[in-house]
Formats: structure tokens, sequence, C-alpha cells
């Protein structure tokens, strides 16, 4: 019985020490969590100070320094004055040779073709008299050269309706 007690008692004890294994282990983990954000913490304070160090230096700097301010001229400089009038030079010229002819053509249209008109008859009014004149004489002619060919017909045809004696 002696040794099953000493069995017991090693099994207890077995127990006992794997517990305490275990509660060292969860102990081990939230110091080193514990340690892990300490050292961040720390970090992060030692970034704020640099930053901090940074931010005077950059403020006694400023001081330090005098500010020249230069005043801005009002208006382009006389490079950009020019080129903005080249600029619109261009585009005035190109809307001219663009719309130019537009603006005739609906004239034009607007005027209703009364020009045109006017020039026709002052000067084709001469020539088309000529070619109306050129035109009847040319129907008169051949007329003429119609007549001439129906009488000629006739002439032929009653030399065949009176047939040549064959006894001769």
């Amino acid at each position: 019985m002696h040794v099953r007690h000493l069995e017991g008692q090693a099994a207890d004890a077995h127990e006992q020490a794997g517990a305490a294994q275990a509660q060292a282990v969860v102990t081990a983990r939230d110091a080193a969590t514990v340690a892990r954000e300490q050292a961040r913490t720390q970090a992060q304070m030692m970034r704020d100070q640099a930053q901090m160090m940074r931010d005077a230096v950059r403020a006694q700097r400023d001081v330090m320094t005098p500010i020249i301010s230069i005043p801005s001229s009002h208006g382009p400089s006389p490079r950009q004055e020019k080129m903005m009038f080249s600029g619109f030079v261009i585009v005035v010229m190109a809307a001219v040779v663009i719309f130019y002819p537009l603006v005739r053509a609906f004239a034009r249209r607007l005027e209703g073709g009364s020009r045109t008109t006017n020039a026709l008859d002052a000067g084709s009014a001469e020539r088309l008299q000529r070619i109306e004149h050129t035109v009847d004489a040319m129907a008169i002619e051949i007329e003429r050269i119609s007549e001439g060919q129906r009488f000629t017909t006739r002439l032929l045809s009653s030399r065949v309706e009176t047939p040549a004696s064959l006894d001769r």
C-alpha cells in the first residue's frame, strides 16, 4: 500500500507540476505582452521627442531667417504680353479665314440672287437674241431640206408606178 500511496503522491505531484508549468506559460505570455507594450510606448515617446526637437529647430531657424518679400507685379510680363498679342492675332485671322466665306454666302442667300440675274440680263440678253435668230435660221434650212427630200421621194415613186415596158 505504501507503493500505491507513493504512486498517488507522484501522480499528484506530476499534476501539480503540469499546472504550475501551464501557469508559468501564461505568466510568461502576459509578461511578454506587457514588455512589448512598454517597448512600443517608449518607441512612440522617442519618436514624439525627436519630432518636437525637429519642430523646435525649424522654429528657431524661421525666427533667425529674415523673410524677404518680393512684391508681385500686377499683370503679365512684357514677354507674356507679346505672346498673348500674337495668339490674339492668330485667332482673329483664323476667324476671318473661316467665317468670311460663310458670311458672304449667307448674305448672298439673303439678297435672293438679284445681283446675278441683273448681270445675266445685261450681258447675256444680246447673246440670247443671237442664239434665237440662229436657231430660227437653222429651223428654216431644215424645213427646206425636208421639202427637197419629199420632192425627190415623190419623183422616184412616180417612176416606179409607170413600169417600163419589156416589149420594146
